[in-house]
């Protein structure tokens, strides 16, 4: 019973790894956009929060999607006229500057 748990979480965690890999790209994709928009400024101080707020979306938030991947897929499946799948598994591509 050990064993089957054991792959079992396994299982689960590299899933939820690969759902995440279009999420950190999507998001790099996203903050590209607004690091090249900042020009220069992005040497002050707001600059530099914001490299540590891009630091957070890609590398941090898809740590915490492969783990709660399974409830965040639920939930939005829950909600059939809320958003895409497409929307869900990365959502940096469909963020708009402006």
């Amino acid at each position: 019973m050990k064993k089957f748990l054991k792959s079992l979480g396994f299982g689960y965690f590299i899933i939820g790894s690969l759902l995440s890999i279009p999420m950190a790209l999507s998001y790099v994709y996203a903050q590209w956009f607004v690091l090249i928009g900042m020009g220069w400024s992005v040497f002050s101080f707001s600059g530099l929060s914001f490299l540590m707020m891009s630091g957070y979306l890609i590398a941090i938030t898809p740590i915490v999607r492969a783990i709660l991947w399974l409830p965040s897929l639920v939930m939005w499946f829950a909600d059939p006229g809320g958003y895409s799948f497409l929307k869900w598994l990365a959502p940096g591509f469909y963020a708009e500057i402006g």
